[in-house]
């Protein structure tokens, strides 16, 4: 019995005396954060290239639906940017509509070419 007594004293002992000495075990080894995503956008080579275009006429189709402006049309794109993110690429676009409140709108839309998969995630007045 006394052999089960004395290391919970020795223990009992030893954590008191960290505790006044106010001594932390040494933090744990941090590893290096992810590296950042890829973010480097590139300028649009040709705005009147089909792809772009369709880019923004997408982005002004749909933001006239949900927005319930009907007469919104798509005239062309102005310029704009691409960035490959998650299979797909992001697009920044400078787009000119008639029929809207602005001229010129910023479109920011994120799509996988040959598919379905395209959202409009932003649709701005260009200022």
């Amino acid at each position: 019995m006394k052999l089960v007594i004395l290391p919970l004293v020795l223990a009992s002992f030893v954590a008191i005396a960290n505790a006044q000495n106010n001594t932390a075990p040494p933090p744990a080894p941090t590893t290096p954060p992810p590296p950042a995503p890829d973010s480097s956008w590139k300028p649009v080579a040709d705005v009147n290239d089909p792809t772009i275009q369709q880019v923004g006429q997408f982005a002004v189709r749909i933001y006239a639906l949900s927005t319930g402006q009907v007469r919104m049309s798509f005239l062309n794109v102005v310029s704009g940017e691409t960035q490959p993110y998650n299979g797909g690429y992001n697009y920044r676009l400078v787009i000119t509509v008639s029929g809207g409140k602005k001229a010129q709108y910023d479109a920011f839309v994120w799509g996988i070419l040959g598919t379905m998969s395209w959202k409009l995630l932003s649709f701005t007045p260009h200022y």
